[in-house]
């Protein structure tokens, strides 16, 4: 059963509030890192989909292909926000994963989990709630070293 509107939003309210409980520690015993550190994060996050995918089609449905390849190359996407982290100024190199953390909750919300997914449903929700937290936490952040 899908969640109600209610039970998304407090979902997203649920990410928004881990997302601070995550980057207190980050910022204490990481500090120099923490760019990169929510770089590979994300690319964590893009994963997320394809693995719950990984072992569950059912034997005599029709697999919709395109999905899978869309979720991997999300994960070759934040590849390359990873790379760019660790090569561009400090500046730049937070402003890049922050907005691409900003732009993930496109994809969760749009995201078709599909019946092979082991994803519950209230997923894509906590997932855009923290992402959002995430963006905004990186973008106000004006002293971050990577």
């Amino acid at each position: 059963m899908p969640p109600s509107t209610t039970g998304r939003v407090i979902a997203a309210g649920t990410g928004l509030a881990l997302s601070a409980l995550v980057d207190a520690p980050v910022k204490k015993w990481m500090p120099r890192y923490r760019t990169p550190s929510y770089a590979a994060g994300l690319m964590v996050a893009a994963a997320v989909y394809p693995v719950a995918r990984q072992g569950q089609a059912r034997l005599g449905s029709t697999i919709d292909v395109s999905i899978p390849t869309r979720e991997w190359s999300a994960v070759a996407a934040t590849f390359a926000v990873l790379f760019g982290a660790l090569v561009l100024t400090s500046s730049s190199a937070r402003r890049l994963v922050a907005a691409s953390w900003a732009i993930h909750p496109i994809f969760d919300l749009l995201h078709e989990r599909g019946p092979d997914s082991r994803l519950p449903d209230w997923y894509p929700a906590i997932c855009a709630g923290y992402d959002l937290g995430v963006a905004g936490l990186l973008a106000v952040e004006p002293r971050n070293i990577v």
